[in-house]
């Protein structure tokens, strides 16, 4: 498996190079100019993979169809952070999530990127990671996820309509974040507003 993550990673940058190899040869000054800028500019950084499975606290029963978001971001050299990326999916029917390695890019001048993935996992009628204070594992810094573990996060049933409320205060993704980046967690707020009454 790692044999093969490496293999893709190579394939991906090789890809990359001989795209801008091509583009130098066909527009030599222009594209130089450009090259400089995006050097300059640009992070680009491979992260994942990331894998686990959300269950139950109490029982261990998987939680199917819990939302897991992935937020990163880069930081000058003053650790003044900006967001870079996100990646979104969802639980199987076993509780489990994978999200494989990918290739991102961002402009952000004079930044480095942050080592470290923020994970948000929402289900209705569960506190949230990593806000509600019973859920677990917590890894440093709070609320990232480690890369290439298999990790089981444990979320606990809420009873009444007041915890769920007051849950809803615990989910807390990156507010840059774009629509697009979540789908699914976003459905699913919506559904638990509309469940506790906080929508019609």
């Amino acid at each position: 498996m790692e044999e093969k993550k490496r293999f893709s990673i190579k394939a991906h940058l090789d890809d990359y190079f001989e795209k801008i190899w091509k583009g130098f040869k066909k527009h030599p000054f222009l594209y130089s100019v450009v090259v400089l800028i995006v050097c300059v500019t640009a992070i680009v950084h491979p992260f994942g993979p990331y894998r686990g499975k959300v269950v139950d606290l109490e029982t261990g029963a998987p939680i199917e169809g819990a939302a897991v978001l992935i937020v990163f971001f880069t930081e000058t050299f003053f650790s003044v952070t900006s967001y870079a990326d996100a990646v979104e999916t969802v639980t199987d029917e076993k509780g489990e999530f994978r999200i494989w390695w990918r290739l991102a890019t961002t402009f952000h001048p004079l930044n480095k990127w942050k080592p470290d993935g923020y994970v948000t996992i929402f289900k209705p009628g569960y506190g949230a990671y990593p806000g509600h204070d019973d859920v677990s594992p917590m890894f440093v810094p709070n609320g990232t996820i480690p890369e290439s573990q298999y990790v089981t996060f444990r979320l606990p049933r809420l009873v009444t309509v007041e915890e769920r409320k007051k849950n809803m205060w615990s989910v807390w993704p990156c507010a840059d974040v774009s629509k697009s980046k979540t789908k699914y967690l976003s459905e699913l707020l919506d559904e638990e507003r509309a469940n506790i009454g906080l929508i019609d």
